[in-house]
């Protein structure tokens, strides 16, 4: 008689390491990401003006991260430049959602819904009791 107990100690042994990846995966997590300049005089954002920025999740556990973001040049948003912030995270076989709500008086909860296949996403404001997508290509690919 055959005994399967190597088969079954590479299948644990597999199981583990994939374990180990995923939570290796969701220790960093970082997009790219375009911040879009709002015009001093009309209040409004320009769809053409943005800088390049970085926002990354990271010691993410039982749907708590933290978030932050990276602004390559210029003048961050006052409501995010406080470097790190609590986030809540859902994940789903499609997205992750990350929810920010800043500490700062005066500044409104956001959201980012990223697609897992790493083709992008949208950031959200609320409105509201409903979450809108903004309107704008943020382009929240994986940063490489």
């Amino acid at each position: 008689m055959k005994t399967r107990l190597p088969h079954l100690h590479s299948l644990i042994v597999l199981a583990a390491a994939a374990a180990f990846a995923v939570t290796v995966a969701h220790a960093q997590e970082s997009w790219n990401y375009k911040s879009y300049i709002k015009d001093q005089y009309s209040g409004t954002y320009d769809k053409t003006k943005f800088r390049t920025s970085t926002i990354s999740l990271k010691d993410e556990k039982d749907g708590k991260g933290t978030f932050r973001m990276i602004t390559a040049a210029g003048r961050p948003d006052p409501c995010i430049s406080a470097g790190d912030l609590p986030a809540e995270v859902e994940r789903s076989a499609e997205t992750l959602t990350i929810t920010v709500t800043p500490p700062l008086a005066g500044c409104e909860p956001f959201r980012y819904v990223i697609k897992n296949d790493g083709s992008g996403g949208v950031r959200m404001a609320r409105r509201g009791d409903q979450w809108v997508p903004d309107g704008f290509d943020h382009d929240l690919t994986p940063k490489k």
